[in-house]
């Protein structure tokens, strides 16, 4: 193979690298809800972001039945202590600071995991609403970012075919998305958020249960 061929092959690599690169941001920040969705859970992890007025925004305009927060004990809170909030209730009080109604949410905590824990989080989904016996055939989740594709992912794993998952990827705050190649946070969460979307594809998961 002469040099010319191997300069072509070269660039043809570094160009799709290009766009496979500059791409990425959008493939995993995905925005695509449900029609017909009556219920929308909000990931409680991202409960301080900015995002969540976003999320209050979407259950004010959409036809929901059915507001709901899930997620773990805060990891900023004291571990030694029994008195650790849930995320699941902090972006609750969190959408109430945007005039949500309290009694309009629905809290959904999660036990601490070292592991799986957007999985966890959706099998809690789907356990609450098998003891509410609802059978939605759509929700939403609104996620944050790069981690929305995760979400998707995750959630379509434990609810089943018979559910059909949209997902909202709220703004992100701590970086610009249309630069985040040109910031160390927006390389690091980017690189993140891609290897937690290969493992949710790819990595084997525990027993549903």
């Amino acid at each position: 193979m002469n040099t010319q061929r191997l300069k072509v092959i070269g660039i043809i690599i570094l160009f799709s690298l290009f766009i496979i690169v500059t791409g990425i941001y959008d493939f995993l920040a995905i925005n695509r809800p449900a029609a017909g969705a009556n219920i929308l859970v909000v990931e409680g992890w991202l409960w301080k972001s900015k995002a969540m007025k976003e999320a209050a925004e979407i259950y004010r305009q959409g036809n929901y039945d059915w507001l709901v927060t899930v997620g773990e004990p805060d990891e900023g809170e004291q571990k030694s202590t029994n008195a650790r909030k849930s995320t699941a209730e902090l972006a609750a009080l969190r959408l109430q600071e945007y005039a949500i109604d309290g009694w309009k949410i629905t809290q959904l905590p999660v036990p601490e995991v070292e592991a799986h824990q957007t999985y966890t989080c959706a099998l809690t989904v789907r356990k609450w609403l098998n003891e509410k016996n609802l059978k939605p055939t759509a929700i939403n989740v609104f996620s944050l970012g790069t981690h929305a594709r995760k979400s998707l992912v995750l959630f379509e794993k434990a609810l089943g075919q018979s559910v059909k998952v949209g997902v909202y990827a709220g703004t992100e705050d701590t970086f610009v998305p249309e630069r985040w190649l040109t910031t160390s946070r927006g390389i690091y969460v980017v690189t993140r958020k891609a290897m937690g979307y290969l493992y949710a594809v790819l990595w084997p998961l525990p027993n549903q249960g």
